[in-house]
């Protein structure tokens, strides 16, 4: 019995599955050691050259798989003010309950940002939008 590409490709993929949920504890981390010892031991280009493989294959999957997909509405039955409004309401919340960390850590984060700023965006916000990421103490 000959099989098609698409069943041995499946067959492949199934018994890739049991092999990985069949492993023991100890297999995973000498799996792990070795993929950690051959990540230290490429080079800069090899790791620069990974990186740039890894964006393209991310970007094309990004491209393949939105299609012309309208994007998901959340709250459908709510207005677009209603949804505004409780955006705002989320966010206000979120940011009283973030610990001191999360916001030194957001605070950084926004000096970093706005230090990176070209004139021409510093120019075009010249007054901030509503509380987006503004911290309140």
């Amino acid at each position: 019995m000959k099989l098609s590409p698409e069943e041995r490709k499946e067959r492949k993929r199934e018994s890739n599955k049991r092999y990985l949920q069949n492993r023991t504890e100890e297999q995973k981390e000498k799996r792990k050691e070795y993929n950690k010892r051959y990540l230290q031991n490429k080079t800069e280009e090899q790791k620069e050259e990974r990186k740039v493989k890894r964006n393209e294959y991310q970007r094309e999957y990004y491209e393949r798989n939105r299609g012309d997909r309208p994007r998901r509405i959340l709250f459908p039955n709510l207005t677009e003010e209603e949804r505004k409004e409780k955006k705002r309401e989320d966010n206000k919340r979120y940011r009283q309950n973030m610990t001191k960390e999360q916001k030194e850590k957001l605070k950084e984060y926004d000096k970093r940002r706005y230090q990176n700023r070209t004139e021409e965006q510093k120019n075009k916000t010249i007054t901030p939008t509503p509380k987006t990421n503004t911290l309140q103490k």
